[in-house]
């Protein structure tokens, strides 16, 4: 079974505003876990931090700069992850499954994320809440397409593939299998599924050996 967060829990007395900021993300994303982005509102939201709407105020000024933050945080705790796996010993092609598999890992750990991915807020609201992900997007891109580049130089995938082209393939991919995840009410094991997303592409653009006209063994 796919594991949840456990519900926001209200913290007593006076707080720092480092601190009031990360009870306020935190409950923010429980909303948007339980109810979605429309469930989120300032009057929701400082309900379930225990605060006045004015306190709200003084730490994000609308909606809209709370979704914003939401965004920094999962660019965050992205980079946190990714430096905590062990990349270095593998190769280039490795590197890409195991990042496939974190990346799904890590959506599962945070099903709010497909919520606010595939909102209405996120592509009809404020520009400047669609530019934040978008920019979040991009360097995830140039870093799948960074480890394709990697995986081609190497000799472990094929030379016709197209390096950016193909990380947006991957992209759409992971997209496409969170959103169905969040359309089964997460009946399915979504971490299981990078596997097949492994099987079914990145193993595909693999390198094979080829014989040349001199009888040699190529990659091709």
């Amino acid at each position: 079974m796919p594991r949840t967060k456990k519900p926001f829990r209200k913290r007593n007395g006076r707080q720092s505003g480092e601190v009031r900021r990360h009870d306020i993300i935190e409950a923010a994303w429980d909303i948007i876990r339980r109810g979605g982005v429309s469930g989120l509102t300032t009057r929701s939201l400082s309900q379930a931090v225990g605060i006045a709407q004015p306190t709200l105020f003084l730490h994000f000024g609308t909606k809209s700069h709370v979704l914003i933050a939401l965004v920094d945080t999962i660019e965050q705790r992205l980079r946190e992850g990714l430096k905590e796996l062990d990349l270095q010993g593998l190769s280039p092609l490795e590197r890409l499954k195991t990042v496939i598999r974190f990346h799904l890992r890590f959506i599962e750990r945070q099903p709010g994320i497909p919520r606010l991915l595939f909102s209405e807020e996120l592509q009809s609201g404020d520009p400047k809440l669609r530019d934040r992900m978008n920019r979040m997007v991009k360097g995830f891109l140039e870093f799948l397409t960074g480890l394709l580049a990697a995986a081609q130089a190497a000799g472990e995938v094929r030379r016709d593939i197209q390096p950016e082209e193909h990380a947006c393939l991957l992209i759409a991919a992971v997209q496409g299998l969170a959103f169905r995840w969040i359309l089964s009410n997460r009946r399915f094991d979504l971490a299981a599924q990078s596997e097949t997303i492994i099987a079914a592409m990145i193993e595909g653009w693999a390198a094979r050996e080829a014989v040349s006209g001199t009888g040699r063994r190529v990659r091709a």
